[in-house]
């Protein structure tokens, strides 16, 4: 079993994204995958579709457990698709490591998350007393994959412990290029520290190829870095902000995206190179036990019935196993570092989705930061949302058209708290058929109520 940790104490250098889509990939090429979520603001949960309200226990009560103490595989882990699973962190995490957090008090502070993982990962389960430790006699994952706070203390000394290879993020800019080579030094300066030694790479992210500066620095990232650096770069691509928001990786959301290709290629350029064992062709790729999925209901539009948590999944872990021709990433500057597969005939273009497998979108959610709207492409021919969010202004809150998927789509920015809001369809104002709450407005009608 492999377990990679990807850390960077600069943020928006696509620590989260990365985090996700790799596992999101591995478990996609068949290999069981459990993420885990050491970052305290919990964008793992928010970029999988996972509610932080429905969250029972996270990484932090797992760190607290006493040494020896069993795991409830069913409370801490959420299944997220087919054989990807998650172990969450809420903000409470922060407290953990401050001074009368108590993780410092501990014994061995450090290797608190390998002990969690430890007993995560075997079957049967088993503890770390020497009883415990003579009962494994197999592996529950083939990886894990560590998403780091971004800061170094205890938590991210537990990541580091725990890993056989690090990650580095670094976007193509002036300023992350000169962090770049702090990001490593620190990285080797804890795993001495503590008596390991993971494989340390970097990975160019957020670059955007039609711009000189961006070339040049990637240039200089490889002459400084050389074989450190891993050859696939991921490109700028707003797919995977997107992918973000409707709680998908990106090679579910948008298969045939820069993104979704990029990411792929880091994968399999992983499996080559961090002794990953491919999993058999034809084999089962499901070999997870389905662990208890917490129900958070869902209101089905039109027919009043419910959609569990559980069948929500299901229809992720469908969309899953899909195949996806696989492209490896064409940069236009210095190929030679990056392997490059011809492709004569043009890639067939997939199937028109299936609308109701996104009706338990439709209606509002909150997502990072703001709403997101969505409407059916049925809705009419132009869907605007309006609100005191945008001063009740149609032209504010035109909803995006997505043929590709069947709907009507809008990310409002917006302050935690409720929030009221109406839909304007074809010139005609109107209520959110998928939101049933509501609340009168004084003019003799209903608004929309939301909380972000």
């Amino acid at each position: 079993m492999r377990t990679i940790a990807v850390i960077n104490q600069k943020g928006g250098c696509g620590k989260t994204t990365t985090a996700i889509n790799v596992s999101a990939g591995l478990a996609r090429r068949g290999f069981r995958t459990l993420l885990i979520d050491l970052d305290p603001q919990s964008h793992c949960a928010a970029g999988l579709g996972v509610p932080e309200d429905r969250l029972d226990l996270d990484v932090g009560d797992a760190l607290r457990l006493p040494t020896g103490a069993p795991l409830d595989r069913d409370r801490f882990l959420w299944r997220v698709g087919r054989g990807l699973d998650l172990l969450p962190s809420r903000m409470r995490l922060a407290g953990l490591e401050s001074a009368r957090g108590g993780l410092a008090d501990m014994d061995q502070p450090q290797n608190r998350l390998a002990s969690v993982i430890k007993r995560l990962v075997a079957t049967p389960p088993v503890d770390d007393s020497p009883a415990g430790q003579q009962g494994a006699s197999g592996t529950k994952y083939d990886v894990v994959v560590i998403d780091c706070p971004p800061s170094i203390g205890l938590l991210s000394y537990n990541a580091l412990a725990a890993a056989s290879e690090i990650i580095i993020p670094v976007e193509t800019s002036y300023f992350s290029l000169r962090g770049a080579g702090k990001q490593i030094q620190t990285a080797r300066s804890v795993t001495r520290h503590i008596g390991v030694e993971p494989r340390v790479r970097l990975l160019a992210t957020m670059y955007d190829p039609t711009l000189p500066l961006a070339r040049d620095l990637l240039d200089d990232l490889r002459d400084r870095f050389g074989s450190a650096v891993i050859p696939t770069i991921i490109r700028l691509d707003p797919e995977v902000k997107e992918a973000a928001s409707f709680g998908r990786p990106v090679e579910e959301h948008a298969p045939g995206s820069m993104g979704a290709d990029d990411y792929g290629s880091l994968c399999e350029w992983l499996i080559e190179h961090a002794d990953l064992d491919r999993p058999e062709p034809g084999g089962d790729t499901d070999r997870i036990v389905e662990p208890r999925l917490l129900e958070a209901t869902l209101v089905t539009p039109g027919s009043g019935a419910t959609l569990s948590r559980a069948q929500e999944m299901a229809l992720k872990a469908a969309s899953m196993t899909r195949s996806v021709p696989l492209r490896r990433s064409l940069m236009p500057h210095k190929p030679v570092a990056i392997e490059i597969v011809p492709d004569p005939t043009p890639a067939e273009a997939p199937p028109p989705p299936d609308p109701e497998a996104l009706r338990h979108l439709w209606g509002v959610r909150a997502v990072a930061g703001g709403l997101l709207f969505v409407q059916p492409i049925t809705a009419g021919g132009s869907v605007s949302v309006v609100g005191g969010f945008n001063g009740w202004n149609p032209e504010r809150g035109q909803m995006t058209k997505r043929t590709d998927l069947g709907i009507f789509e809008c990310r409002v920015e917006c302050p935690s708290g409720r929030h009221e809001y109406r839909l304007v369809v074809d010139g005609q104002w109107c209520c959110d058929p998928y939101n049933p709450a509501r609340t009168p407005n004084g003019l003799g009608g209903e608004n929309n109520v939301a909380s972000a």
